[in-house]
């Protein structure tokens, strides 16, 4: 009996290892938040304590970065997890080709995200020569400036993030669909629910913790999301797509104000 007890804590005992590990790099970040270290001007170090924070909060773009950052991952997650379940109906459907789209479908996790980004930049180029202002002219519209425009560049940003990551949530969702038991579906044919009944009172239901375990990671992703910004847009145009995270990226490591950085982080 006692063996049975402590097998579980040996399992989970390399997991617990690495967590604590990251407690290190956390706890060294919040400590250097409440100093005026500078890379550059390492003599310089001292305390100074919540004073990072407060000239945080007085800093110009902190708000804007902010009201970005929750807006952002409010919109990719509403985004994100209901096309995501719309894509693992259709994958979950008896449809023509259905496993030659699931297997397209894995094509953009396997490609790193900075990679993404770089991809989508050369098709979104402002010229005939990136794909899609060439397939807009089709249509007799003009060129887009993707990337060099404000509002043009918020939703390219999405666009990449949205490729990139839409197939993870479908894939949940897909698997908690097919994981589904057969009874209620069975009891519902036979007293006659419709196709939407038995969404609504069955699947929706059954399917609720795939949704909350699929949402909880877009959430997670989207609030952290650094490296589709930085590929694409740099924080730009006019600091139209600057998040914390890149808040924070320009303090520590192209101003060297470390401190202040680790404050945004």
């Amino acid at each position: 009996r006692r063996r049975e007890a402590l097998l579980p804590y040996l399992l989970l005992s390399p997991g617990l290892l690495l967590l604590v590990g990251m407690l290190y790099p956390f706890c060294l970040g919040f400590y250097y938040s409440l100093t005026s270290y500078y890379l550059q001007y390492p003599h310089l170090f001292r305390f100074i304590w919540l004073g990072n924070y407060i000239k945080l909060v007085q800093e110009p773009l902190f708000a804007y970065s902010l009201q970005f950052t929750l807006l952002y991952t409010l919109a990719a997650v509403v985004v994100q997890v209901g096309f995501g379940l719309a894509v693992a109906l259709l994958l979950n459907s008896r449809i023509v080709g259905r496993g030659v789209l699931r297997a397209m479908m894995l094509m953009p996790l396997m490609m790193p995200p900075v990679i993404t980004a770089l991809m989508w930049k050369v098709m979104m180029a402002s010229t005939k020569a990136g794909i899609l202002n060439y397939l807009f002219s089709f249509f007799g519209l003009g060129p887009v400036n993707w990337l060099g425009s404000v509002h043009a560049a918020i939703v390219s940003v999405f666009m990449i993030d949205t490729w990139g990551n839409l197939p993870f949530v479908a894939l949940i969702l897909l698997g908690g669909l097919q994981s589904l038991p057969y009874e209620p579906y069975e009891a519902a044919l036979v007293d006659g629910a419709s196709g939407w009944s038995v969404f609504r009172y069955i699947t929706l239901p059954l399917l609720k913790p795939f949704i909350i375990l699929g949402t909880t990671f877009r959430v997670m992703d989207s609030l952290r999301i650094f490296d589709v910004i930085y590929a694409a847009t740099v924080g730009g145009p006019a600091d139209a797509t600057m998040n914390l995270h890149m808040r924070a990226f320009f303090f520590a490591f192209q101003w060297y104000q470390m401190g202040m950085g680790m404050a945004y982080a």
